[in-house]
C-alpha cells in the first residue's frame, strides 16, 4: 500500500509542476491561485504522507534511514509551501520544490536501511523543532536561488520568462528573511532540546552533527544581525543563505549518508 500511495504523490507532484509551468504563463500570481495545480498539490501531499507514515512509524520506534529522513524532511517543505502559497503569491516555487520532493519520495520506496530510534517526548520535541528548523530553512534556499536568477535577469534587462510572473524582488526579500529567521529559531530550539534530552552524543555519532548544526545556526545568525545592522541584501544575502543551508545538510544528511550508503552500517 505504501508503494502504491507513493506513486501516486510522485504522480501528482510531477502533474503539479507541470500544471503550474503552463498556468503561470497565461495567469497573473495570486494568493491561492492557480487553483487546480495547488489542489493538485494537495492531494499529492495526502497520498506521500500515507506512503510515509508506515515507512517511518514503526511498532519499534521510527525508522530513519536515509531514504525515510529526505522523504520527510521534503515532504515538510512542501507543505509549509502549500500553505505559504495559499495567502502569498509563491506557488510558482512548487517547480523548484516538487521535483526534489518527488524524488525523496522514490528514496523512501527504495530505502532499505533500517535505523530505528525508540523516541521520549523529550527527543519527539527535539526531532519536530529540528524538522521545522530544517524546511523552513531549505524552503528559503529555494525560495533564495530563483531571486538569484530573478536579480540577475532584471540587472540584465531579461524582463521575460518566467521572471514576469514572480512577486516582486523587494517582496521576495521580505518573505525571506520571514522564514530565514523563523527556521533560525526553530533550529536554534532544536540544539537547546538536543542538549537537554539527547544522552550520549558520542555513542549515537551526533557530535559532528551537533557541531555543523551549531556553525549553521551561527552562520544565519551573522546573516540576520547584517540584515538589521547593515541592512545586507541582494547577493551577499543569498551567498550567505546558501552556505548556511548546505552546512546544515551535511550537518542533518551527511552522517547517514556516509554511514549507510558508503560504509555500510547503521
Amino acid at each position: 500500500m505504501s508503494t502504491t500511495f507513493g506513486v501516486l504523490a510522485i504522480v501528482l507532484y510531477l502533474v503539479t509542476v507541470a500544471h503550474l509551468a503552463v498556468s503561470s504563463r497565461t495567469q497573473p500570481l495570486a494568493p491561492a491561485h492557480p487553483r487546480v495545480p495547488l489542489a493538485l498539490w494537495l492531494l499529492g501531499l495526502l497520498a506521500h504522507l500515507a506512503a510515509l507514515l508506515p515507512l517511518v512509524v514503526t511498532d519499534t520506534g521510527l525508522n530513519l534511514c536515509l531514504g525515510n529522513a529526505l522523504s520527510a524532511s521534503l515532504w515538510l517543505v512542501a507543505a509549509l509551501l502549500w500553505l505559504t502559497a495559499l495567502r502569498h503569491p509563491l506557488a510558482i516555487l512548487g517547480v523548484v520544490i516538487l521535483p526534489l520532493t518527488a524524488l525523496a519520495a522514490l528514496a523512501a520506496l527504495l530505502c532499505d536501511g533500517d535505523t530505528r530510534y525508540a523516541t521520549s517526548a523529550g527527543i519527539d520535541l527535539h526531532i519536530l523543532f529540528s524538522a521545522l528548523g530544517w524546511a523552513f530553512l531549505a524552503l528559503s534556499t529555494a525560495q533564495a536561488a530563483v531571486m538569484a536568477a530573478q536579480h540577475r535577469a532584471l540587472h540584465n534587462h531579461h524582463t521575460s520568462g518566467f521572471v514576469r510572473y514572480l512577486p516582486p524582488l523587494f517582496s521576495m526579500e521580505v518573505w525571506l528573511f520571514r522564514m530565514i529567521f523563523i527556521g533560525w529559531l526553530f533550529l536554534g530550539l532544536s540544539l537547546l532540546s538536543g542538549l537537554l534530552f539527547v544522552d550520549d552524543l558520542f555513542a549515537q555519532h551526533l557530535v559532528h552533527k551537533t557541531i555543523l548544526s551549531l556553525l549553521a545556526w551561527l552562520i544565519f545568525s551573522i546573516l540576520l544581525l547584517g540584515r538589521w545592522r547593515l541592512g545586507w541584501r541582494g547577493t551577499r544575502a543569498l551567498a550567505w543563505t546558501t552556505g548556511g543551508f548546505v552546512v546544515l545538510v551535511l550537518a542533518y544528511f551527511g552522517s547517514k549518508l556516509v554511514l549507510e550508503i558508503i560504509l555500510g552500517r547503521v
